[in-house]
């Protein structure tokens, strides 16, 4: 991952996979190392995520030994991940008795990281259904976002999510950033060549993963047909509608204030519709009022732990982040979609990748 990485959020990204690798051990110290059946179950954690990250790092079809343990790798990093959160309450009552050992409250984490895992691939691209305004001629816009091709989202795999797509028959394809990742900078006109078989218009944004190869990328989304913007809009003719579409670019920093600059800079002509796409759905905040009726956003994977069952909540919520699905302010409505790529880091654990069909009707 370091080596993959070229911004500080991959560093960070690495630092976070020692961590959850130097659990294993960690238990293994904790349980008096005397008991060679335990290490070799817990040896199965590192040896997965190793299994994730040499896929990635491949940079080409990984094969099915490769694509096997980096699945493995998801329940291993949610196993890490909880068992730590674990290890933390559990500390004041080592430090009391002398006892390091969770023992079968492992239990806990373990089974957390099965449910959690098996629930996000089971229900992977779950298609969902989404109004906003009136009328019976609505715009049909399916939206797609962190697609993140790379060695572990394969052409196959973005074939699938353009079948399904195209079924909906829409009007338009809208695609909230991070196309590729670190180990996809080199060759990923794989995305790009899927993305151009929708036979409809296809309007993308950046994300931050897009960002270090940003003008090759938009160059190849213009030369196949389709339109990548940044900070800028575009009025389209589509069937008897005209409707304007308008992206932002990301930041880390100052997200709000150079989102709302740039909105500020962008003409508003007479449109039937009007759609505004960003990557960080923070900057939802800084739309003007009225300005458009749907604001569409990715990046957050559905706030990657949480559940997804009646009425979807992830962990993300608890911090007042826009995590996932609708959210609305002052008549302006926005959709944070949980992205299409599902193998990764930080592990999905009960919120499941999906494609979404927005039916835009009149203001």
């Amino acid at each position: 991952m370091w080596r993959g990485g070229r911004t500080l959020n991959d560093h960070a990204v690495a630092a976070l996979v020692v961590a959850m690798v130097g659990v294993y051990p960690t238990l293994w110290s904790l349980s008096g190392a005397d008991h060679w059946g335990l290490g070799l179950s817990l040896a199965v954690g590192p040896v997965a995520i190793y299994g994730l990250f040499h896929a990635l790092d491949l940079r080409r079809d990984p094969g099915p030994l490769w694509t096997a343990l980096a699945r493995l790798a998801q329940a291993a990093m949610a196993f890490s991940l909880w068992t730590g959160l674990t290890l933390c309450f559990w500390a004041p009552y080592a430090l009391l008795t002398g006892d390091w050992w969770p023992g079968a409250w492992l239990l806990g984490p373990l089974g957390l990281a099965l449910l959690g895992t098996a629930w996000t691939y089971l229900r992977h691209s779950t298609l969902r259904e989404h109004r906003v305004g009136t009328g019976e001629r609505a715009l049909r816009v399916v939206h797609l976002s962190d697609l993140h091709g790379c060695p572990l989202m394969t052409r196959d795999d973005l074939d699938a999510v353009v079948a399904r797509a195209r079924a909906l028959a829409p009007d338009l394809v809208a695609v909230t950033g991070d196309h590729l990742m670190p180990y996809s900078e080199g060759d990923f006109d794989f995305v790009l060549d899927a993305l151009s078989r929708l036979d409809v218009p296809v309007v993308a944004c950046l994300g931050n993963h897009d960002l270090p190869v940003a003008e090759r990328l938009r160059a190849g989304f213009e030369a196949r047909g389709m339109h990548c913007l940044v900070d800028e809009s575009r009025l389209l003719v589509l069937g008897d509608l005209t409707v304007e579409v308008a992206a932002v670019n990301f930041h880390w920093k100052d997200a709000r204030a150079r989102a709302a600059a740039a909105i500020g800079r962008m003409p508003a002509p007479p449109a039937d519709r009007r759609l505004l796409m960003v990557h960080d759905p923070r900057v939802f905040d800084a739309v003007p009022p009225g300005r458009f009726q749907l604001v569409l956003a990715g990046h957050t994977h559905g706030g990657q732990v949480g559940i997804d069952v009646a009425r979807p909540w992830s962990l993300l919520r608890l911090f007042g982040s826009y995590d996932q699905g609708r959210f609305e302010r002052e008549g302006t409505v926005l959709w944070v979609h949980r992205g299409n790529w599902h193998t990764g880091l930080p592990p999905r654990m009960g919120i499941a990748s999906e494609i979404v069909l927005h039916q835009l009707g009149a203001p």
